[in-house]
């Protein structure tokens, strides 16, 4: 018998999971929503041209849920789009397939969302799922160079202060949105197949003066692995791509002389590994992107509310071990990081000033 769900599951949310061959961890999805109380006629799997018969084991096991397939797979950010836009309710809880619920995680972001009428995104805490007592994500943001924050990486969830908090970017593992909002944003880019896609998403958010509330007390567990090195071609060319389409024009200029040191750093360290290929094949990535930059910027002018110094922030940033892992590499780190905080506190003293 599973547990019971200490409160109902909110009746004006939807679920909606994409997966791309990954049957093997569907099953604890689902049953984890059945255990939340959801119906099963809430939910929608949207199958990324899978492999793996994922369609044939829902129909067979899961026949109420419904299911969408996609023919390609361009990456999570089309089956998000359409598991946002066909969502028969005004909240969608988007959520990977790899991931477990806790049996009131959502019960726990929709009450927390009530009180904050701001809040168009409510946020769990992130744990892995083999380490629950391991924090994955929270206190999520974007470093001013558009590199990922992540302060409470591999913490202890023990220490964590259990505050509610608004954040600036957050995993699209599990997320609780408002469907609309989600819609007036711009949805997810579907063409940065995969990273930065959820940082862009969570900036637009904000820059719209929406509110991304962190839950503490609403718990996810990730079944994570290791990310390949295939990523780095879409990290590199995202990541620009990200800066040149959110970020206002003074922003831009005035990050041009660290930009002038953090690119040739960046590049160094993938040569040095192996990836001057890569590195050269993701600018030209960029370079073919560049012609719709003028409709980007221009949602991005309609969407803004808020300035870029009130969204960026100067924390550590999250990089790979096999990139920064030697004990020399680190204290160099370190001391980047230092002039990077000092730079981007004097432009936000003098030129990006409110």
């Amino acid at each position: 018998m599973p547990p019971a769900a200490p409160l109902p599951f909110p009746d004006d949310v939807a679920v909606a999971i994409v997966s791309h061959n990954s049957r093997d961890r569907l099953e604890g999805a689902l049953a984890s929503l059945r255990d939340a109380g959801c119906p099963a006629s809430r939910i929608m799997v949207v199958d990324v041209a899978s492999t793996d018969g994922t369609g044939e084991w829902l129909s067979r096991e899961w026949p109420d849920v419904r299911q969408r397939r996609l023919p390609r797979n361009d990456g999570p950010s089309p089956g998000r789009n359409v598991g946002i836009r066909e969502a028969p309710l005004p909240y969608v809880f988007l959520m990977d397939a790899d991931v477990v619920l806790r049996p009131d995680t959502v019960q726990r972001l929709r009450a927390a969302m009530a009180g904050d009428p701001a809040a168009k995104v409510g946020s769990p805490i992130v744990v892995h799922a083999s380490r629950p007592e391991i924090i994955q994500y929270a206190g999520g943001g974007l470093h001013f160079i558009c590199e990922a924050v992540n302060p409470w990486l591999d913490r202890p969830l023990a220490e964590h202060p259990g505050r509610l908090a608004g954040i600036g970017a957050a995993p699209t593992c599990g997320l609780l949105l408002d469907r609309q909002a989600a819609i007036d944003v711009g949805l997810f880019d579907e063409r940065y197949f995969i990273g930065k896609e959820d940082g862009d998403f969570s900036h637009r958010i904000t820059l719209a003066g929406h509110r991304i509330l962190e839950v503490p007390d609403a718990i996810l567990l990730h079944h994570s692995r290791a990310r390949g090195t295939w990523l780095f071609y879409y990290q590199i060319r995202n990541r620009w791509h990200f800066m040149l389409k959110n970020y206002e024009l003074r922003t831009l200029v005035a990050l041009i002389p660290v930009l002038l040191v953090h690119e040739p750093l960046q590049a160094a360290v993938l040569v040095a590994k192996g990836h001057g290929r890569t590195y050269l094949r993701a600018i030209g990535g960029l370079f073919a992107m560049l012609p719709a930059l003028p409709a980007d910027r221009a949602l991005t002018r309609r969407i803004r509310v808020r300035h870029d110094a009130a969204l960026l922030r100067d924390d550590p940033l999250v990089v790979r071990d096999d990139l920064a892992g030697q004990p020399l590499v680190r204290a160099g780190k370190r001391a980047y990081e230092r002039a990077l905080r000092l730079y981007w506190r004097l432009l936000t003293r003098t030129i990006l000033a409110p």
